[in-house]
């Protein structure tokens, strides 16, 4: 089923935590997120970027089963 909203967690580049910080911070192009998990510091663009792939790749996969199973029910109907 294709959703209406969909919600990818920002990931620490290294260790591929979650990247959490205070809810009402604002980052930019150029940023770096530390992560409280490695100490490692993530450029936000190329955060941003591996977010958005994976959330294309959520959209693409439920698009991809909805349309197989759209398909087959119409191939399983007899004239």
């Amino acid at each position: 089923m294709i959703k209406d909203n969909y919600q990818v967690a920002l990931k620490c580049l290294f260790c591929k935590s979650d990247l959490t910080g205070p809810e009402d911070a604002e980052f930019e192009s150029g940023d770096l997120i530390k992560c409280n998990e490695c100490g490692e510091e993530n450029d936000f663009d190329s955060v941003l970027e591996v977010a958005k792939e994976k959330g294309l790749e959520q959209v693409t996969a439920d698009v991809e089963a909805e349309l197989e199973n759209s398909l087959g029910k119409l191939l399983s109907k007899k004239p």
